[in-house]
Order: structure tokens, then C-alpha cells, then sequence
């Protein structure tokens, strides 16, 4: 795989990681509703980068 694939993944996972935490720390979302929505945010965000990985392989 290339590497533009791996930079994709990345950026995916610590969004979905950081949506977590933020899920944690509120009073109204809970740790599975906030690493739902930073999964669902960092896989549209970095989708260009997975596509080109992907297509280039």
C-alpha cells in the first residue's frame, strides 16, 4: 500500500480517538456516541487520501 493510504488511516484513527475522549469528557454524549461521530468525521475527512491510496496500489 502506498503511503498517501497510511497517511489516510492515520488521520482517521486519531480523529475517531479524539472524538472519543471529547464523548468521555461531556455530560450529554457518552464514549460510543463521541467515537461514532469522530469515526463517521474522520473517515469523510480523510476518504480523498484512502480513495487515492487505494486507486494507486
Amino acid at each position: 500500500m502506498p503511503t498517501i493510504f497510511w497517511i489516510g488511516v492515520g488521520f482517521a484513527s486519531l480523529i475517531c480517538f479524539i472524538g472519543a475522549l471529547l464523548g468521555a469528557r461531556s455530560n450529554s454524549a457518552t464514549f460510543l456516541s463521541g467515537a461514532a461521530m469522530g469515526a463517521f468525521m474522520g473517515f469523510m475527512l480523510s476518504f480523498p487520501l484512502i480513495a487515492i491510496g487505494l486507486s494507486s496500489s
